[in-house]
Formats: structure tokens, C-alpha cells, sequence
């Protein structure tokens, strides 16, 4: 079980402070859409790979690679389970699911 740790802390920032990003790298992101990004991580993936990514269904599970990383993303954004689930625009309860899907430990309450 993984244990979640809500930061509240910007990645952005984590990745600066670690210098793996910059200002204009930053900037450059922005202009770019989901669909480009994702596009650009594929293409860099298969090129470190020599383009043989073969029998790995990607189409199959891309859904749940996109939503692992939003709800890691929530965490890393958030204070608690409640923040993180309004961040993304589920009930607490789905939350959790995807929290237990995900290997995370489930905590059902929370102090104010």
C-alpha cells in the first residue's frame, strides 16, 4: 500500500527547485496542449526505445495511466481527500475507489 501524503506544493515549483525545469521551459508547456505533450512523451519513449514498443497495449490501458496521474497530480495539488476529489470533479467516494485501485491506502476520515 502506498501511503498518501498530501503536499499542497506546486510540482512545478519541486521541479524547478531540483533543476529539471526552468522558466522557459515552463512557458513553452503552457503553449502546448494535453494532446501535444502526450504526443511529444510517446514519441520520445519510442525513440529511446528504437521504436520497437511492441506488444504492450497501450490503447487498453492508457485510461488508466491518464487517470493515475491525475489523481497523483490531485495529491500533490491538495490538502486532503476532500480538496483532491473536488480538484477532480468526483465525489469523495469515487475518489476513494480510484485511491484503492491505485494502491493507495484509504484513509475514510480525515481531521478539519
Amino acid at each position: 500500500m502506498k501511503k498518501i501524503e498530501y503536499k499542497n506544493h506546486s510540482i512545478i515549483s519541486q521541479l524547478k527547485n531540483l533543476n529539471k525545469i526552468d522558466d522557459q521551459f515552463v512557458f513553452y508547456i503552457e503553449n502546448l496542449s494535453l494532446e501535444e505533450l502526450i504526443s511529444i512523451k510517446l514519441e520520445s519513449t519510442l525513440r529511446s526505445l528504437n521504436f520497437k514498443f511492441f506488444n504492450f497495449p497501450l490503447w487498453h490501458n492508457t485510461h488508466k495511466i491518464v487517470s493515475e496521474a491525475l489523481v497523483n497530480a490531485a495529491i500533490n495539488l491538495s490538502n486532503n481527500n476532500s480538496e483532491a476529489s473536488r480538484l477532480l470533479g468526483l465525489d469523495l467516494s469515487q475518489y476513494r475507489n480510484y485511491l484503492a485501485e491505485f494502491g493507495y491506502e484509504v484513509i475514510t476520515w480525515e481531521k478539519s
